[in-house]
């Protein structure tokens, strides 16, 4: 009899039940164990964390991202967070231009408005 595949959902389950706990989305990505202090832990969850986070990394790199995130106030650190992983997704979609497309485009929309 050939034993039978584990679904990681039996490892997810019973390390919650010692009380490890998964590392974060950025932590995942970066093949790393995430720390107790990991600054990307509160931002990056281990849902969607690794995504979000892959774009961010892509874009300005895992060292410049937590050099950033250091020398930001902890209580200022979520809106820089989404500003960056905005960012991120704005370069890969536009390298050029970025985010400044999107901006420009508002303002084309409030010009026609007026």
């Amino acid at each position: 009899m050939r034993p039978r595949k584990s679904t990681g959902k039996r490892t997810e389950v019973a390390a919650a039940a010692v009380g490890i706990q998964s590392p974060c989305g950025a932590c995942k990505f970066l093949r790393r164990k995430c720390v107790s202090g990991c600054i990307f832990a509160p931002h990056f969850g281990s849902d969607q964390g690794a995504a979000r986070f892959a774009a961010v990394h892509k874009v300005f790199g895992a060292s410049n991202v937590s050099k950033l995130l250091l020398h930001i106030p902890a209580n200022r650190r979520h809106d820089a967070v989404v500003t960056i992983s905005y960012e991120a997704q704005a370069r890969l979609s536009d390298p050029v231009y970025g985010c400044v497309s999107t901006i420009l485009a508002l303002q084309q929309q409030v010009l026609l408005i007026n």
